[in-house]
């Protein structure tokens, strides 16, 4: 919107000088103006594409109400426009390509802490004392670590998205070509 604005200001200031008539003027007024509008209508929902981007990438949160729904909806965010605009297609394969990298990852972390930490000894109860949190916490560390390593590369992700930028996560697979 604020390149539109200068865009427009500097239209007027031609018009001013002379250097273009008042027809040009309409014109290119027109042009500036549909350009605009015709970002935000591509059946993104009404949103412009850096915020539409910007949800296929925070929707990744949803999985931590409900695992499912950490892929379902930036799945379907992305195949709704993935033909019709080639930012969504980018950042919805960069998305889908860290969610698949991230479940490996988690499998690997859990096929490795089985045999090396007894995954399958842990207390049935659990007491909130100093010693039992660090006992749980040392036993899920690779598990937590990836957990964080989750949430900072999704909300990185999202708020380059709503910059502008298609931001690749490190660490990801790619399992979608770009």
């Amino acid at each position: 919107m604020k390149y539109n604005l200068d865009d427009l200001d500097k239209l007027d200031e031609l018009l001013k000088k002379g250097i273009i008539s008042e027809d040009e003027f309409k014109k290119e007024k027109d042009k500036i103006l549909n350009s605009s509008n015709k970002c935000t209508t591509d059946n993104l929902f009404g949103l412009n594409e850096n915020t539409y981007c910007f949800l296929i990438h925070i929707s990744v949160l949803l999985g931590f109400i409900a695992p499912i729904l950490g892929l379902i909806s930036p799945l379907i965010l992305w195949t709704l426009n993935k033909e019709k605009n080639q930012r969504v297609d980018q950042n919805g394969k960069n998305v889908l390509n860290w969610i698949l990298s991230f479940a490996l990852y988690l499998v690997i972390c859990v096929i490795i802490m089985i045999p090396f930490h007894g995954f399958m000894n842990l207390p049935m109860h659990f007491s909130n004392t100093i010693p039992s949190l660090i006992s749980l916490f040392s036993r899920f560390f690779p598990i937590t670590i990836l957990m964080i390593i989750n949430v900072v590369f999704i909300l990185i992700g999202a708020l380059k998205a709503n910059s502008g930028i298609t931001w690749r996560y490190p660490l990801s697979i790619s399992f979608f070509k770009r």
